[in-house]
This record gives structure tokens, sequence and C-alpha cells, in this order.
């Protein structure tokens, strides 16, 4: 298969994060260009190939801001990654209206947001917009209704948007993983507002993936330009138990989150 990515440019948020970092590293190897988006990127360096930017992706005027700083500096964008993403731990009943408004606008308003205004140059390029989801937005998951919201949301808005620019010649991956272990020196608390992804949980144990393998895997699906990607073991058998078994599903599934709030 060509080097798909060879001076490409890729405009990528939560930069500064685990997968991100590991999404990077791969697409600089493979001579890309990168932008990279996130409130916090001291830990990468601005080199001819790699664009920093600080950014809250969930002010529109500072992200038409970016975008236009990623467009003096590299001309044009190929592949947007809508990687930026938060999560919580806690019931419904205990999640405040503002969290849940936090996580909707940056897990989900944020990327149509910069989708809007990328859109126009990924359509010269007949490039590509890369969506990572989640297990929850396909099935649900106990304590995160605001993340399996957001996530349902996102994953629903990027395949009908996938099927209005086929004929434009851009495509749209959504990407489902399962948890990848992106910020192991984090663990996830009940109840303590908003919290990486990739925080240690409990329940996953043998099941976490490394942001290494999860990069890799997310670019080779990228390459072949597919739709979806059940990224794990548990995110396809999570996908195929939903649909053919909802009820076991639900059971099976209520039964390990539970264990996070003991």
């Amino acid at each position: 298969m060509p080097n798909t990515f060879k001076n490409k440019i890729i405009l990528i948020t939560g930069g500064s994060g685990g997968l991100a970092t590991a999404l990077i590293e791969e697409l600089l190897t493979q001579g890309a260009k990168v932008a990279a988006l996130d409130l916090n990127v001291e830990g990468l360096s601005t080199s001819d190939s790699l664009l920093p930017l600080t950014v809250d992706i969930t002010d529109s005027l500072a992200l038409e801001n970016a975008v236009s700083k990623v467009i003096q500096a590299f001309g044009h964008i190929d592949i947007l990654f809508n990687n930026a993403g938060i999560t919580h731990l806690s019931t419904f009943k205990d999640t405040s209206a503002e969290l849940f408004e936090k996580i909707m606008m940056v897990n989900f308003t944020a990327s149509v947001n910069l989708t809007r205004l990328c859109l126009p140059y990924l359509e010269q390029t007949k490039g590509q917009i890369i969506a990572i989801s989640s297990v929850a937005g396909f099935a649900p998951l106990f304590g995160r209704s605001a993340y399996s919201a957001s996530k349902h949301a996102m994953t629903g808005f990027y395949h009908s948007l996938g099927s209005e620019l086929h004929d434009q010649g851009v495509n749209i991956l959504v990407v489902s993983p399962s948890f990848v272990k992106s910020r192991p020196e984090l663990k996830a608390k009940v109840n303590a507002g908003a919290s990486s992804p990739g925080a240690m949980k409990k329940n996953t144990n043998g099941e976490a993936i490394s942001p290494s393998l999860a990069a890799k895997s997310i670019l080779t699906a990228a390459k072949k330009r597919k739709r979806s990607l059940y990224l794990g073991k548990v995110s396809k058998i999570a996908y195929w138990l939903h649909s053919l078994a909802p009820t076991l599903y639900l059971k099976i599934m209520t039964k390990n989150a539970k264990t996070e709030f003991t």
C-alpha cells in the first residue's frame, strides 16, 4: 500500500493526549505535516512538520483563528482528526447540568464546529475526517450517560455526513474503541467531574489497548478509507452482542460497569 500520509496536512484535536501523541509520531514518521490543537501543548515542539496550537475548542472564535493559522502555515487540510474528548464517572442524577453540557460541547459540538470550518478545504483535497467515538457511541454505558450521549451524537452525525460527502470524494471514518490506555497515570474517580477517557478504570484489566497499537490500527483503516472501525476485541464483541442480543449485552455491561462504583 502506498504511503498515504506523505506530505499530507493533518489537523488533530486533543493533540497532547496519549492517543494523539502516538498518532502524531506515526504520521510524522510517514512524512505528514501535523497541526495539533489542545488546551496545553507544552509537550509538543514546533518544527517544519509540527504546529502545536493552544486553543479551547469550545470557543468558536478561537477555533476559527486556529484553522486560519493552519492554513497560513500549510496552505490546505487533507485530514481532520476529531480526537479531543472528556468523560465522567457518575450516574445521571449525580451529573450536574454544567458537566453534562461541557461534555457535549467538547465531545460533540466542538467537533461539528471544526468540521464546518475545515470542510471547504477537505472538499478541495477530497480528504478525510476521522472521528474518534467509542463503544458508548453505539451501545449504552452505565454511569456515563453524558459521555454516551455525546458519542452517540458524534457517531450519528459523522455517518450521516459521510453519506452526504461520498459524491464529493470525502471519506469519513468513525472509530469506536473500547478502552485505550492513553492516561495510565490517572485514575477514574466516581462523582469527580470530567476526566480523560484514558484514565484507568477498575474493569479494564486485560482489555486496554496501547496508544501505539490503536494509532497503527486507525491509520491502517484510514489508508483503506473505511467507514467504521471497531477497535479492539471488546469493541467488536460489544457491537455484535448489542446488535444480536441487546438484553444480554445490557445485563453484562451493567454488571461490569457497576464495579467501578464500589
